[in-house]
């Protein structure tokens, strides 16, 4: 008896349709199970970098990102009041030496288009409720679809993974300090040029200003050490605190606000499994830089070029498959490990550190040779 597919990915985020569509261009029968109704209408995750965006070339998708999202080529670093120096990304050695901001949003609805283009069938309002691993095949039951029976399942479920929980694995790390608040404003005569990312430490906590894809929209994100306060997600309660760290401009209107917690997690391997742990499944990571959607949509990009060939050869023990772990694990580390640091010295929150952290920032940005590094940390690690 055959499978129903080759490849169940749970998670219709950018993540799971980038693996679903990759996959099934590249012959595989393909079926995507996603426990929401409906695609995202909120902005959520925004930020593409250089890396990604050679990752995603060859796909095509990168020109029809383009003309949905905005071009930033410059981040502006300051403490209260003084500017630190700033990171120009223009001069990266890509073919996009730039961040391109696109709303989630937009993303997910041209993935979800080119999927279905490919053949891939998305099935919403089907949240998994068991996976059931064999030798050769892998049996997946959700809500209102009858059993499926596969080859492989791709976990791309996020950071609450029903599917980690399956494989057995482990999500080790630390869950850092105070909450995040991230809001999408429309605003007028902002203070800091709009064209550019801002981020300013001091001793309130960290501010971050981004543009958005919408000319007069930015995001503002806030690190608030103590926890939100009541109301502290209001649009004046917000505008309030970032002038208060050194961002002012008049707000119109608020389209989307969102406050979390933020964690460092590395996924254990699950030795021979036939579950596939990708994105925030497989690792989280802390805001600062907009790494985590990047680092998952080159894990989908990596794994359609691995799987096809450890699906012909019929094992999870497939060298190739042995190597997309690998070097998906290494590169989640290097990541984990530079967002771990940035988010420990922007948080700093005595003047003594703080006034180091300054200074150690205004000696790199003052180097040409130290803003490279800075740059090259924005983009990404380098493609294998």
């Amino acid at each position: 008896m055959g499978v129903d597919a080759d490849v169940v990915v749970v998670g219709a985020g950018p993540v799971g349709l980038t693996a679903a569509l990759l996959l099934a261009r590249a012959g595989l029968g393909v079926v995507v199970l996603e426990r929401r109704a409906g695609q995202v209408t909120e902005s959520r995750a925004t930020d593409l970098h250089a890396r990604t965006l050679e990752a995603l070339s060859p796909s095509g998708l990168v020109e029809s990102l383009q003309g949905l999202g905005r071009r930033v080529d410059k981040v502006e670093m300051w403490s209260p009041g003084r500017r630190l120096g700033e990171v120009e990304l223009g001069g990266l050695r890509s073919s996009y030496p730039y961040i391109l901001t696109v709303p989630q949003c937009a993303t997910e609805g041209l993935l979800a288009s080119e999927a279905e283009r490919a053949g891939v069938r998305v099935h919403r309002s089907a949240a998994v409720r068991s996976v059931t691993e064999h030798a050769e095949e892998v049996s997946v039951v959700s809500d209102a679809l009858d059993p499926l029976r596969a080859r492989w399942v791709v976990a791309a479920d996020g950071a609450s993974s029903t599917l980690r929980a399956v494989t057995g694995s482990a999500f080790p790390g630390r869950t850092y300090s105070g909450t995040w608040l991230l809001a999408d404003l429309r605003v007028e005569d902002p203070s800091l040029d709009p064209s550019h990312v801002h981020m300013v430490g001091g001793p309130r906590g960290l501010l971050v200003v981004l543009p958005m894809h919408l000319d007069g929209w930015v995001r503002v994100v806030l690190h608030l050490p103590h926890g939100p306060a009541s109301g502290s997600d209001s649009p004046d309660a917000i505008a309030a605190e970032a002038a208060a760290r050194g961002w002012r401009a008049t707000v119109r209107e608020c389209r989307w606000t969102s406050t979390f917690r933020t964690h460092r997690r590395l996924a254990a391997r699950p030795g021979r499994s036939r579950v596939l742990l990708a994105g925030d499944a497989a690792h989280v990571c802390s805001p600062i830089g907009g790494q985590g959607l990047n680092l998952g949509l080159r894990d989908a990009v990596s794994l359609a070029t691995a799987l096809p060939g450890a699906t012909a050869r019929g094992g999870p023990s497939a060298e190739g498959l042995r190597a997309w772990h690998r070097e998906r694990r290494a590169e989640a580390l290097r990541v984990l490990a530079r967002t771990d640091l940035a988010t420990r010295a922007w948080t700093l929150r005595s003047a003594p550190a703080r006034a180091v952290r300054d200074a150690a920032l205004r000696g790199v940005l003052a180097s040409p040779a130290g803003r490279r590094v800075l740059a090259e940390a924005v983009a990404g690690p380098p493609q294998p």
